[in-house]
């Protein structure tokens, strides 16, 4: 009896899976000329912030960001959003440790042909307003970050993810930031032991 109720359960959940239809249309169209002239701003916004990382600028790289800035750093916090303040402090620390702070867009990518910078998305796990976007204001930014350790003169590198939220001026409200930042110090040791 056991047998016949497991044979016909699993005949029933055969039938009921072949029976079952998912249809799904995603519509991927062009961006308007607005949207796509805003993301181009955006990537002109982010080279002037590898800019002034490089010029060592922090008054320049802090004119890009909104007074009201949400930060994500890198390195783990309990998951606490920073600010502005805090974000400026940061940047004001890599500027005493390393010179030649470079990023080299998309380096780092499986594809050496894929871009590195992106906004919108056609699919995600969120829903409503968390969704999936066509809005060019949040942009994902893929790289390679490097500089040189002023005290040890190690060349350090980091592959990069950043996702980065847009205000109406154009400035970067929200910076989440991920990157292996311990992996910096295990180079400037590497270095340090081949010396």
């Amino acid at each position: 009896m056991k047998k016949i109720f497991s044979l016909l359960s699993l005949v029933s959940l055969i039938l009921i899976s072949c029976n079952t239809k998912v249809e799904t249309k995603v519509e991927i169209t062009n961006p308007s000329s607005e949207d796509q002239s805003t993301f181009e701003k955006q990537i002109e916004t982010y080279n002037a912030y590898r800019k002034a990382f490089n010029e060592e600028n922090v008054e320049d790289l802090m004119a890009l960001m909104a007074d009201s800035l949400k930060w994500s750093p890198p390195a783990y916090n309990e998951n606490k959003i920073l600010g502005y303040d805090d974000v400026k402090s940061q940047f004001q620390l890599y500027f005493d440790q390393f010179d030649d702070i470079t990023f080299s867009e998309g380096e780092g990518l499986v594809n050496p042909n894929a871009p590195a910078y992106w906004a919108g998305s056609a699919f995600s796990s969120g829903k409503g307003d968390e969704g999936a976007t066509s809005s060019p204001l949040g942009m994902r930014v893929y790289g390679t970050w490097s500089g040189i350790h002023t005290e040890s003169g190690a060349k350090v590198f980091n592959k990069y993810y950043g996702v980065l939220n847009f205000n109406s001026d154009g400035k970067i409200a929200d910076l989440s930031d991920w990157m292996d930042v311990s992996g910096m110090q295990v180079q400037i040791e590497k270095h340090l032991a081949n010396k």
